[in-house]
């Protein structure tokens, strides 16, 4: 499996605000969490500290607001090495 989709595969599904979409959540929280589009899961997120599940959502809204509440609960540390990474 691919460490994420890719931007042009968001792009297949949303358009430009696909890319936007995707590009503001890895932004705002790629070095916490691994985030993509693909037509399987939709919009995902997965914790860089391995633990919990896969985060899915519906929408890049939807998945930003569930991406908040998972770190709510349970902060990714940033400090330490990103577990599952290629």
């Amino acid at each position: 499996m691919a460490d994420e989709a890719a931007p042009q595969a968001a792009g297949a599904s949303a358009g430009t605000a696909g890319d936007e979409a995707l590009a503001a959540l890895r932004w705002g929280w790629g070095e916490a969490y691994r985030i993509g589009w693909d037509a399987t899961r939709g919009w995902w997120a997965v914790r860089r500290d391995g633990k919990g599940c896969d985060i899915t959502a519906g929408d890049p809204d939807m998945l930003w607001q569930a991406i908040v509440e998972d770190y709510v609960l349970l902060p990714v540390p940033r400090d330490t090495p990103a577990q599952n990474e290629p």
